[in-house]
C-alpha cells in the first residue's frame, strides 16, 4: 500500500522514557495462537485489503542456498484468524520452476517464478496471476523476462520496482558476472496489465568487477533511473578508510532508446552511503551520509534534488551533525577527546558515527525529506576448542566462528524543501544477537498523520533504572519487551513499553511487521513452532 505522507518533526535532545504503556495512544490486539508447519517461517506480510492480510510462508532447503523448497500463500482475516492456507504448485510441465517473488500490482497479485533451461543456457522469468479468494495461480505462465546462463550456479537474478502511481511494473534482470567482460543485464518495463511497454539489453562502460548497482526507481512514465557505484580498478570491495569508488546514476528514458549518466559529487567530502526517489514533479531526491575521514564513518548528511530533463542540481546542502548526538555513545574519556579535536581541528581525531547504514528516504508532500538509518555490523568471533576434535587432551580440535549481529541506534533527519537540513536525532538502541542473522531484531516503522512510531524489541531495565546505562536485547524473552518510539510534530521524542513479550513468551520479528492502513500495523509475534499475528491501531 502506498500512502502520501506530510511530515514535520523535531529538534535534537528532547527525549523522555515513559513507563505506563501508551493505553490512550494506541490498542493493540494478538489474533489466535498458531502452529506454524515443521521447518517453515512466516516471511513476508504481502499485501491486505478490506477481507485481511496476505502472507508468504516458506520452507527453506537443507542446503539454505538455493532458495525456499515449498511457498506457501496464507489469508488472514481481519481478527488476524488463519482462513486459508495454500502450497503453490512450484512444477511447470512436470519440471520444477524457482520461486522469485509474490507482488501486488496494478490491483492485481502476481506469482513470479523461473526456469534454467540448461539446454538453451537461458534462465526465463514467468508471471502467473493469483486469485485472491482461491489463493491460487493460474494455470497460464506468461514469459515476462529472460537472460543467459551458464548454468545453475551462475544464472544471474531477476528483482522488481513498481512506479509511485502503481502503473508501472520494472523488471530488473542482472545477468551472471563475467571476470575481464563489461557489466551487462536488462530492463523490461510493463503495464497495470502486465502488457509490454519497452525492454532493453545494457552494456556498462565498466568492467564487471568494478561496479554495483545499488538501487533503481521507474517513474509513473516509464522511465528507469539506477544508481550505480564505480569502483578503482581491481576491486569490488569498500577499502576501509579510502575513498575508492564513486557514485553516478543512469536514466533510460523514451522507452530506454536515450541513455544518460549522472556522476555525483561532493565537494571537500565523500559520501559514504546514498539512496534517491522520485518526487512527485519527476524529478529525484538524492540524501545520504558524507564522510570528512573514509568510507567507514559519516559526520553529516547530504541532500540535493536533479532535474532530469534540464540536469539541473539544485537545493544542494550538506548538515553536519550537532556534537552531542556525533557522541552519545562514547565515553567521558573518548568524549573528552573528541572536544579537543574539535576545538583544535583535528579532522582525523573528530568524532564521526561507525556502521550506519540507509534504510528510508520519505518524501513529504511539501517537498522535504525524512531520511532514516540503522547501525548495523556484525563482529566475528573465533574459538579454537580441543575437545571439538580429536582427544580430550588436545590432540585435535576445531575453530569456530561466532557470528554477533548488532543492531543499534537510529538516525532521523528532517530536511526543508529548499534543501536545508534542518535537524537530526538518534533513537537509542542496543540489540545484539548470536548466530541468527539478526532474526529479531532491528525495528518496524509506521507513519501516522505528523508522527513516525518505531517499534523494536528493548530491554525492560531501560524503563526501571537510576543509571544512564542502555540495556540491549539479546535474542530471547528474558527481559524483553517491545519499545515504542514515537516522534511528535512538536519536535520531542517518547518512548514507551508497548507490551512485554514475557508474558506471552513471545518475541516479536519487526522485519516482517509492516504498516498495512493509515493508522494500522500488522505485528508478528514467535515462540517456538507457535505464532500470532496482531493488529496495532493508532488512535491519535
Amino acid at each position: 500500500m502506498r500512502t502520501s505522507f506530510l511530515i514535520f518533526f523535531f529538534t535534537l535532545g528532547i527525549f523522555t522514557l515513559v513507563s505506563a504503556q501508551p493505553e490512550d495512544k494506541t490498542q493493540l490486539n494478538w489474533g489466535q495462537e498458531l502452529s506454524e508447519p515443521a521447518g517453515t517461517f512466516l516471511s513476508k506480510i504481502i499485501t491486505s485489503n478490506e477481507t485481511g492480510v496476505y502472507a508468504l510462508r516458506e520452507k527453506t532447503k537443507r542446503q539454505g542456498f538455493d532458495g525456499p523448497s515449498k511457498i506457501y500463500l496464507e489469508h488472514y482475516t481481519p481478527q488476524m484468524k488463519l482462513r486459508k492456507s495454500v502450497k503453490l504448485d512450484m512444477k511447470y510441465n512436470k519440471k520444477r520452476v524457482e520461486f522469485e517473488s509474490i507482488i501486488p500490482f496494478g490491483g492485481k497479485l502476481y506469482l513470479f517464478t523461473s526456469f534454467n533451461n540448461e539446454a538453451k543456457k537461458t534462465n526465463y522469468l514467468f508471471a502467473q496471476e493469483v486469485s485472491y479468494r482461491r489463493l491460487q495461480p493460474s494455470r497460464k505462465l506468461k514469459k515476462v523476462a529472460e537472460n543467459p546462463t551458464k548454468n545453475r550456479a551462475q544464472e544471474g537474478y531477476f528483482d522488481f520496482s513498481i512506479s509511485k502511481d502503481s502503473s508501472k511494473l520494472l523488471i530488473y534482470n542482472q545477468n551472471p558476472e563475467r571476470r575481464k567482460t563489461q557489466e551487462t543485464f536488462s530492463i523490461y518495463v510493463y503495464d497495470q496489465d502486465m502488457t509490454p511497454l519497452w525492454e532493453k539489453e545494457v552494456t556498462l562502460p565498466y568492467p564487471d568487477q568494478n561496479v554495483n548497482i545499488e538501487s533503481f526507481e521507474i517513474d509513473n512514465d516509464g522511465n528507469v533511473y539506477l544508481l550505480n557505484t564505480v569502483f578503482d580498478k581491481g576491486t569490488k570491495e569498500i577499502k576501509r578508510g579510502r575513498a575508492n569508488y564513486r557514485y553516478s546514476i543512469l536514466a533510460y528514458s523514451a522507452s530506454g532508446e536515450k541513455i544518460v549518466e549522472y556522476p555525483i559529487e561532493l565537494e571537500n567530502h565523500f559520501i559514504t552511503d546514498l539512496t534517491f526517489k522520485i518526487a512527485n514533479d519527476g524529478h529525484l531526491v538524492f540524501a545520504g551520509f558524507y564522510s570528512q575521514k573514509g568510507t567507514a564513518s559519516a559526520r553529516g548528511t547530504y541532500f540535493f534534488r536533479l532535474d532530469p530533463i534540464t540536469k539541473e542540481v539544485y537545493a544542494n546542502n550538506t548538515k553536519e551533525f550537532e556534537f552531542d548526538l556525533l557522541t552519545a555513545d562514547l565515553s567521558n574519556r573518548k568524549r573528552a577527546k573528541a572536544e579537543n579535536a574539535e576545538q583544535s581541528g583535528e579532522v582525523k581525531k573528530q568524532a564521526e558515527l561507525t556502521s550506519f547504514s540507509l534504510d528510508h528516504l520519505i518524501l513529504r508532500n511539501d517537498g522535504g525529506a525524512v531520511l532514516i538509518g540503522e547501525q548495523y555490523f556484525v563482529n566475528v568471533v573465533s574459538n579454537f576448542n580441543n575437545f571439538t576434535a580429536g582427544n580430550r587432551f588436545g590432540g585435535g580440535g576445531a575453530n569456530r566462528d561466532d557470528y554477533y549481529y548488532n543492531y543499534n541506534d537510529l538516525i532521523v533527519a528532517n530536511i526543508r524543501p529548499d534543501g536545508e537540513i534542518e535537524w537530526a536525532t538518534r533513537i537509542p538502541k542496543s540489540q545484539e544477537t548470536r548466530n541468527d542473522r539478526g532474526y529479531f531484531s532491528s525495528y518496524a516503522m509506521s507513519i501516522v498523520r505528523d508522527k513516525l512510531f518505531f517499534i523494536f524489541n528493548d530491554d525492560t531495565r531501560n524503563y526501571d533504572k537510576d543509571d544512564d546505562k542502555l540495556y540491549g536485547f539479546s535474542g530471547s524473552t528474558k527481559r524483553t519487551l517491545i519499545s515504542l518510539a514515537e516522534i511528535n510534530r512538536d519536535g520531542s521524542l517518547e518512548m514507551y513499553p508497548l507490551i512485554n513479550n514475557q508474558q506471552d513468551n513471545l518475541l516479536f520479528r519487526p522485519k516482517v511487521s509492516r504498516q498495512t492502513g493509515k493508522r494500522e500495523m500488522i505485528l508478528f509475534g514467535e515462540r517456538g513452532k507457535k505464532f500470532k499475528l496482531a493488529t496495532l491501531q493508532f488512535l491519535e
